[in-house]
């Protein structure tokens, strides 16, 4: 069986329910694996000022007034080692400008940024870097060369983040997804062959495409912001990568791609509900 794992965050649909009664014993481990994080409310005070009493000398009256002193110690929580912010490019921006610096140059790349999507999508960016008031945004361009930034304006975009991720091994041809800590799927994989491998690299989901069941994508696709390496376009367009599902499940585990990734339609039905756009994605090998 091409899934190993697929553990559900929160919620899950009627749709995979069943999935997820059949899994449940993997999805345990999953989730046992992981350590709750503990909370140290800090050890009792100990007494300050204990005193023992002295009779005084009948003629003479002492008073002793001791003092205690409370200090409160800020301190402030390190950030989150899983937190990807995301641009989301507001409605009315139909092309986003892109800058070589804060308050920098326009720059352009081989076709304008547009806003929606080819697939009627809000266009959403991974954020790299940022000034301290937000004011300029440096995010990851889904043009090529693969891995292109820029910087654009705070302010035609909306902020959010979550704690999704991702990971494809092209050696060992596996998928492995993260919310946090957490993994909710793993599953074996197709990858690119040889003369059309899959590009290595940090991508994100930037794009969900439903598809017909039956077709060769599978149910749907996840879009990333890579592109092949080895080809110039593919069947008349850009040749996009993506995560997709199959109508070949018995090829799954094997490098047969033209450089997308694979994997069981069960997989990415899972995927598409729970995983946000902006979600990176590192192909590594």
């Amino acid at each position: 069986m091409a899934v190993d794992r697929v553990v559900y965050p929160g919620h899950m649909s009627r749709r995979v329910l069943a999935l997820c009664v059949v899994l449940a014993s993997l999805a345990l481990g999953a989730w046992a694996a992981t350590p709750e994080a503990a909370s140290d409310g800090g050890a009792p005070g100990s007494g300050v000022g204990a005193a023992t009493a002295i009779d005084p000398p009948p003629t003479t009256s002492t008073t002793t007034t001791t003092t205690t002193t409370t200090t409160t110690t800020t301190t402030t929580a390190p950030p989150d080692p899983w937190e990807t912010f995301v641009a989301t490019v507001r409605p009315e921006i139909p092309v986003l400008e892109t800058f070589d610096a804060p308050d920098g140059e326009p720059v352009t790349f081989e076709y304008a940024i547009t806003n929606p999507t080819f697939f009627g999508n809000p266009l959403v960016l991974m954020i790299t870097d940022r000034t301290p008031d937000d004011a300029w945004l440096k995010v990851q361009i889904p043009v090529r060369p693969n891995g292109t930034e820029a910087w654009i304006r705070g302010a035609d975009v909306e902020i959010s983040s979550h704690r999704y991720h991702a990971e494809v091994d092209v050696t060992r041809r596996r998928v492995r997804v993260w919310n946090g800590d957490h993994l909710i799927a793993e599953t074996a994989a197709v990858v690119g062959r040889e003369r059309t491998p899959t590009p290595l690299g940090r991508f994100y989901v930037n794009d969900l495409v439903p598809k017909a069941p039956t077709s060769a994508y599978g149910p749907y696709v996840l879009s990333l912001s890579g592109f092949s390496e080895a080809l110039d376009s593919f069947n008349g367009g850009l040749p996009v990568i993506a995560i997709h599902g199959t109508n070949h499940p018995e090829l799954v585990g094997q490098a047969r791609s033209n450089g997308c990734i694979r994997i069981p339609n069960e997989v990415i039905e899972v995927l598409a509900e729970t995983v946000p756009m902006g979600t990176p994605v590192d192909i590594v090998g």
